[in-house]
């Protein structure tokens, strides 16, 4: 990558009666999924069995409260032409009695870009680092986690076309939490990392992007140590 790159990210917020769950985001993504059955960005499904495991452009995640839906650059595009298409009190969730009142859009460019000084994050939400397979590897102190998220960070350029012409570096400090889902338990991460690389604030990485897991949020040095 040479120089900047920027992506385009349009935020839809909608905000409720009351302050929203992170466990919020898989019900929006199951109502518009739905509502939008017939654009495979809303859901990732190529058909009701098949799923579409590229990176979604589409994102459903709760930031500060509030129901947020992220499409990033042909994903934003989709969603503005959209979103209008649906009243707010059409929204229904799932399992959820919260009635939305506001809904609120931004449309962003920020940069993405490889430099030589640290930018220092934190997870906002819990990030999902592994597979089956690389599980196996990190709970036989195999795989390091700092080289699995600088993957992850390659993997969110290389699904916008970007090709990194720098060494990507990550350094970071994790903790393991365990995650309960119905009856499946998943390992997932918080923790601070800095790396070399400007990234957009708020975007997803690693596991279950589509849901709101793996959100990062820039921070100053003087708050992480």
């Amino acid at each position: 990558m040479e120089g900047k790159f920027k992506v385009k990210l349009v935020e839809v917020i909608f905000k409720g009666r009351e302050k929203f769950t992170k466990s919020s985001a898989k019900a929006l993504r199951g109502f518009f999924g739905n509502f939008f059955s017939g654009i495979i960005e809303f859901h990732n499904h190529l058909d009701q069995i098949t799923f579409n495991y590229k990176t979604p452009n589409i994102q459903y995640r709760v930031v500060d409260g509030n129901l947020s839906i992220l499409g990033i650059n042909k994903g934003g595009d989709i969603l503005l032409q959209s979103i209008d298409k649906i009243r707010l009190d059409e929204i229904v969730l799932k399992g959820i009695d919260n009635k939305i009142l506001e809904k609120e859009i931004k449309i962003t460019f920020p940069e993405l870009e490889i430099k030589d000084e640290d930018f220092n994050y934190k997870f906002e939400s819990f990030w999902v680092a592994l597979n089956k397979e690389n599980y196996k590897k990190y709970k036989r102190g195999e795989l390091s986690l700092d080289i699995q998220l600088r993957n992850n960070i390659l993997e969110f350029f290389k699904s916008y076309g970007v090709q990194a012409e720098k060494r990507i570096i990550v350094n970071g400090n994790f903790e393991e939490h365990r995650i309960i889902e119905k009856d499946t338990t998943i390992l997932g991460f918080t923790g601070t990392f800095k790396t070399n690389v400007k990234l957009p604030e708020l975007i997803a990485l690693g596991k279950r992007k589509s849901i709101g897991y793996g959100l990062i949020k820039r921070v100053e040095l003087w708050k992480i140590y």
